[in-house]
């Protein structure tokens, strides 16, 4: 039997720029969620985003995780407006609100520190679950085998 829910998409509201004279806003689908290595757990936020190949997670989450960045591989990414960004690789497991937890192998980068939140990707998060984009009603449904 499968589970599912929706996820209503979240408005951020961005000010005023030469581009977007009056601001602008972005309705994205940011869900509540637990990042877990063996008994650490660190409760945050992750964007739906099916553009991300993998799930990717700021740096520093690293530590309250207790993953350490020297021995974890490293790969150079890159994302909009940056290239080359060292990203370190550790198996966690994401625990969707009590409802399932996958066991994903993330990259965490000093790029997401800034926002705060992770990235839920293509290989690990959404290769383990169905995910339906409804932008029209603002929801994203998630189902889980």
């Amino acid at each position: 039997m499968s589970t599912s829910y929706s996820i209503s998409y979240t408005e951020y509201q961005f000010p005023p720029t030469p581009a977007f004279p009056r601001g602008r806003s972005a309705r994205r689908p940011i869900i509540s969620l637990t990042i877990v290595n063996g008994q650490n757990r660190l409760s945050c936020y992750g964007l739906v985003d099916s553009g991300a190949d993998h799930c990717v997670l700021p740096r520093s989450f690293m530590q309250p995780l207790e993953l350490d960045p020297l021995i974890s591989p490293i790969e150079m990414t890159s994302g909009v407006g940056s290239t080359n960004v060292p990203t370190h690789f550790s198996k966690v497991v994401i625990d969707l609100q009590g409802v399932i937890q996958i066991p994903i192998y993330a990259g965490f980068t000093t790029g997401m520190d800034q926002l705060g939140f992770g990235l839920l990707g293509q290989a690990g998060f959404f290769e383990a679950l169905k995910v339906t984009f409804n932008f029209a009603e603002k929801m994203c449904s998630i189902k889980i085998p």
